[in-house]
């Protein structure tokens, strides 16, 4: 089976690394030039992995074609190209349906959407899959947790979920410039910030709200600095904020894609 990459960009990458390096994975992969330098140094980093010139020609070579253009160019790029009726096609834009993608893709009838994380590249973190396939979730669940439902608007909710991301990043950041604003050394400050969202995050792998609400109910003493922090968190609004901010993401993608949860 040859893989093909429309869009070599960070999650492309990271996807392909994560195959080719911690899951072993053989099979030939293609990648357009579009984004040259780093196409060049997949190349040249797993042998399996060849760049070809022009999308045309990458699709006509490819049994699974993989989207990671934005979703403003998606429209445009699958457009001028020609499916076959064998192929799979996998697209990573967020937003854009599956009958949008359908009908540019014609007659390829095999669509799936994904949304892959930046550490599938490590081999972990959810990649989350609509339809269900099997052959597809096999495939990224080398690299991640294949989480698969047949319902788009079900999809959404991930789509949306997964749009903490850069706040979550933000967040051990501030810590951590907090930290150093109050004379602790920086090297010293990353550390020991990233080690304990790390450790906090490995804690909540699996659990329910239920469970999750009862371990941080554990980490609170009457009076206590855990009880303090929340307080001040709870009472300034910071989760309704969240919350507010994901139904914003959803009314988003239910509008793009005309499918609601």
């Amino acid at each position: 089976m040859v893989l093909g990459f429309l869009g070599t960009g960070a999650i492309s990458e990271a996807m392909i690394r994560g195959l080719c390096g911690n899951a072993g994975y053989s099979e030939p992969i293609l990648v357009s030039s579009r984004s040259q330098a780093r196409s060049e140094r997949l190349s040249r980093d797993y042998r399996q992995v060849k760049v070809i010139t022009g999308n045309a020609l990458l699709v006509e070579k490819s049994d699974w074609v993989i989207v990671a253009v934005l979703p403003d160019q998606v429209e445009a790029t699958l457009g001028e190209l020609t499916f076959r009726s064998d192929q799979k096609v996998i697209s990573l834009a967020a937003g854009i349906s599956l009958a949008r993608l359908s009908e540019w893709v014609f007659p390829c009838t095999k669509v799936s959407r994904a949304i892959p994380m930046p550490p599938i590249e490590f081999g972990v973190g959810p990649v989350a899959l609509c339809p269900q396939d099997q052959s597809i979730e096999a495939l990224f669940g080398r690299i991640g947790t294949a989480v698969s439902v047949s319902d788009e608007g079900q999809f959404n909710l991930f789509g949306a979920a997964s749009a903490v991301m850069a706040d979550y990043f933000d967040r051990v950041a501030t810590v951590s410039s907090w930290m150093e604003s109050h004379a602790t050394e920086p090297n010293t400050a990353t550390r020991y910030t990233t080690s304990l969202f790390h450790a906090l995050a490995s804690l909540t792998l699996g659990q329910t709200p239920e469970v999750l609400q009862s371990m941080s109910a554990e980490c609170i003493t009457p009076g206590g600095l855990n009880e303090q922090f929340l307080t001040t968190c709870t009472d300034s609004g910071s989760h309704d904020t969240l919350k507010a901010g994901l139904d914003d993401i959803l009314a988003r993608l239910e509008s793009n894609t005309g499918s609601t949860s």
